[in-house]
């Protein structure tokens, strides 16, 4: 890297770095918290955006699509799926980076987790969840293995145990940044970076440290160099398999949480039981029963879908899967996927219950009813997933509730038939993806055109398309 600089608002976090990391070492990148060693260690694996300087990691720019699959990164955080086994974790990401399935029970003994592999990450203490994430990062055979403080929370004896892991690495030629706090590790690594107000202090092997300092310990090397500092005054294509292996991660976390099955198949159906209750004994229930059937499942796949890569980027799973091989398409396509297939389950069971349970009659085809309801369906998911690309907080999805959901609500015909509406008004409905939605379930009702009913299908099948691609192209794999 050379005159590397990272600016955080007004404060530049990295001031000019320039540093080489020798391959196959044990590099040790040290100084207190705050000091900008994480800020360093995301440039390195292309997470972190730059204002000025370079960053090549084996003659590559940081970031680029061919080093994701050379590159092992750990994150403070423990970056794992809570509703995922220890197992089922490490295979998700060995199924990512294409390694072999035997590397599972090889990381699992590494890392010293082959008594609780098949507890939910979630069961698991602190220091076990640090060695799950250690793990992933071992997966595969990366040339680079960035590592921050992997060894906090842990017991001496494995700590012990995962420095020779590493000294036994960089003799077969992988080489490891390895950040810590803590400078009696120093003497484990083969050269040290000392960091110090996002600047690069000192260079030297342990022993060298000490020679140049006069200092008996690294404790005190770092504090001597402080004092004289404060005198002295950084893409591939999208792969089929990694979008199924998504899918699946998604499938298999949402198998775990019993809630979010009940939210997503049963909360549609009920709502629209109780439309059916409160206007019972009226032909209230089959004048609005269609448009019910697309608002409904509509909102509740947006609600679930808005949060889906805030959950990712508050765990640190977003920022280490997109240092991995795999396209950002991939991971917005395993979404849509995974939540495309229970929309379809939901608006089934939610058109299944309408017409059988409540008695909502449909002069119209009811399969034709269930496919116009799972495209609809399907649009909240895409509407969802976009928002959740465009927000970092819960509270910016809230702020997306009046811009994707309410203007359809509200000008989708559920209230007001669209050709009675004011002509600005029906001008706007007509770019709302929802308006076609239910204009097609009320053609079903009443029996209408199949082909209006097709023509429809396809618009909404569109936007869904499009929120679903500017969703991938806005999902950012660089933050500020």
């Amino acid at each position: 890297m050379s005159d590397l600089v990272v600016r955080r608002g007004r404060s530049d976090i990295l001031r000019g770095v320039d540093a080489h990391i020798p391959e196959g070492q044990v590099v040790g990148l040290l100084g207190p918290s705050g000091a900008g060693k994480t800020t360093l260690m995301r440039t390195i694996i292309g997470a972190q955006r730059t204002a000025s300087g370079t960053v090549e990691v084996f003659g590559r720019p940081a970031g680029h699509a061919a080093l994701r699959r050379e590159l092992g990164y750990m994150a403070q955080s423990s970056a794992i799926y809570d509703d995922l086994t220890v197992e089922q974790n490490l295979d998700y990401f060995r199924r990512v980076l294409g390694a072999p399935k035997t590397d599972v029970a090889r990381v699992v003994d590494e890392v010293g987790l082959g008594s609780v592999r098949r507890n939910l990450a979630a069961q698991l203490s602190g220091g076990q969840r640090s060695r799950v994430s250690l793990g992933i990062a071992l997966l595969g055979t990366p040339r680079l293995l960035v590592l921050d403080e992997p060894t906090v929370g842990l017991d001496p004896v494995l700590r012990e145990e995962l420095w020779g892991l590493f000294a036994r690495l960089a003799e077969t030629g992988t080489t490891l940044l390895v950040s810590s706090h803590v400078m009696d590790e120093a003497r484990r690594c083969d050269r040290l970076l000392l960091v110090r107000d996002g600047r690069i202090i000192a260079d030297e092997t342990p022993d060298g440290l000490l020679a140049v300092t006069g200092a008996s310990d690294h404790d005190e090397a770092f504090l001597r160099l402080v004092e004289r500092d404060i005198a002295a005054g950084s893409e591939g294509g999208m792969n089929p398999r990694l979008t199924l292996a998504t899918a699946g991660r998604v499938l298999t976390q949402v198998r775990h949480d019993p809630r979010t099955i009940a939210l997503l198949v049963v909360v549609p159906a009920l709502l629209v039981g109780l439309i059916a209750w409160i206007f019972d004994d009226t032909p209230v229930f089959d004048q609005v029963g269609p448009a019910m059937l697309g608002m409904f499942p509509f909102i509740v796949m947006f609600l679930v879908t808005s949060i889906t890569t805030l959950r990712e980027r508050r765990s640190g799973t977003l920022e280490r899967l997109l240092t991995l091989p795999l396209h950002k398409g991939d991971f917005i396509g395993g979404y849509a996927i995974a939540f495309g297939l229970l929309a379809a389950l939901q608006a089934a069971a939610a058109v299944a219950w309408a017409v059988w349970g409540c008695g909502l009659e449909v002069e119209g085809s009811v399969w034709l009813l269930v496919l116009v309801a799972v495209v609809n369906g399907l649009l909240g998911t895409m509407l969802g997933l976009l928002a959740s690309a465009f927000a970092t907080t819960e509270f910016q999805v809230v702020q997306f509730m009046p811009v994707f959901v309410a203007p359809q609500v509200l000008l989708g015909g559920i209230f007001l038939a669209r050709d009675q509406m004011p002509d600005a008004l029906r001008a706007i409905s007509d770019w709302l993806p929802l308006s076609y939605s239910i204009d097609a379930l009320n053609l079903v009702k009443t029996g209408g055109d199949t082909g209006e009913v097709l023509v429809d299908i396809l618009i909404v099948a569109a936007f869904a398309l499009g929120a679903l691609v500017l969703a991938a192209l806005t999902l950012r794999r660089k933050t500020a």
